[in-house]
């Protein structure tokens, strides 16, 4: 269910706009070397957004791109794919710190229709990826699976949850995204919910600030194609839910892992002692909990949590540093150049610390 259009790019560079900041804290950072970073970006996308907070305040914001229109910016949703995965980790870790869900529990307690593949399988499993449930296969199977148009996430499963699990539950880390749509369904079942939009303002209230793509959702402009002739495509990707199916803008990201970065989410002291690496079964760390990969920064002397998010029509970025409270929202409409390199370039210099463009994350 794709419509192309083809739009050539003219041989110019991206036109980039820095926008007010709302804190008076902007004038102790290097907002030139933010803004230079971001327009090098920028140059790669139709559009391109980012937003910084720090202390859930907006500090500084950027606009760009090589084909904008009057609905791009920093407030326009765009599919955020991958960083679905952690604001669905963001609501499981409430209702766990809320008492509300055990998580080591296995996921037939919660629905007993699954089958018995499943037995073993716990929604921690799903939430760090080694439960053991499939991936795509192919380039055919991601679009088989974008081509189909669901109302709530239970109509997503039978593209996946009768094939074999890939091992051993727990035993090894193997990313899905359809372990990540199964606890989409999973989450309206503990809700009561009858969608996942539903079950996810249940559970984190007006924190949560995405919602579920549409065909006729409003949204930014998605391409395909190469830099010099973006092809435009109307793509759908509302069977992922909380696996990659979700929307958001720039500000809806940062404001959403700003009030991780504070403890309006979950408390910092459970933050502090569960968003870290565990070893999987075969002894092997794992970098990723609750739905986001964590960890420790050396150049930036914090605890972490990020995820990216990347497909056809879209790439973002949200990163979240624990000690300076800053969170960092990027979105963009076209899967070009990863946008980490940035985003932790970002996060540095609204920390008050050296930018680098280096992942050592």
């Amino acid at each position: 269910m794709i419509r192309i259009s083809v739009f050539a790019t003219a041989a110019f560079l991206a036109a980039c706009t820095s926008l007010p900041a709302a804190s008076p804290q902007v004038s102790s950072f290097d907002v030139a070397e933010a803004q230079r970073l971001f327009e090098a970006q920028a140059e790669n996308f139709p559009a391109m957004n980012a937003t910084v907070m720090v202390d859930g305040v907006v500090v500084w914001e950027a606009e760009g791109g090589l084909l904008r229109n009057n609905r791009d910016g920093v407030e326009t949703d765009y599919n955020i794919y991958s960083i679905a995965k952690m604001l669905t980790g963001m609501a499981y870790a409430r209702l766990e710190s809320d008492g509300i869900v055990e998580l080591d529990q296995p996921i037939l307690a919660i629905e007993p229709r699954l089958p018995d593949a499943y037995k073993d399988v716990t929604l921690r499993q799903l939430l760090n990826h080694t439960a053991g449930v499939r991936h795509y296969k192919s380039d055919n199977d991601w679009i088989s699976f974008s081509d189909m148009r669901c109302e709530k996430p239970q109509d997503a499963l039978g593209h996946f949850v009768e094939d074999p699990l890939s091992g051993k539950p727990g035993y090894r880390y193997k990313y899905s995204t359809f372990g990540f749509t199964l606890l989409s369904h999973l989450l309206t079942q503990i809700t009561g919910d009858q969608t996942y939009d539903a079950a996810m303002t249940t559970v984190l209230g007006d924190r949560f600030l995405a919602k579920t793509d549409s065909e006729d959702a409003e949204k930014a402009v998605t391409f395909i194609g190469e830099p010099n002739a973006f092809k435009e495509v109307h793509i759908s990707a509302e069977c992922k839910y909380g696996g990659g199916g979700l929307l958001a803008s720039a500000r809806g990201l940062a404001g959403m892992g700003a009030a991780l970065a504070k403890g309006d989410i979950v408390p910092l002291v459970f933050t502090n002692k569960n968003f870290a690496p565990r070893k999987s079964g075969n002894g092997k760390d794992v970098n990723y909990a609750y739905g986001m990969s964590v960890g420790y920064s050396e150049s930036a002397q914090t605890n972490y949590s990020m995820h990216s998010g990347g497909s056809p029509g879209g790439r973002g970025f949200l990163l979240v540093y624990y000690g300076p409270r800053v969170s960092v929202g990027v979105t963009s409409n076209y899967d070009g150049p990863h946008h980490a390199d940035l985003s932790i370039a970002l996060g540095h210099i609204f920390s008050g610390l050296p930018a680098t463009s280096e992942n050592d994350e």
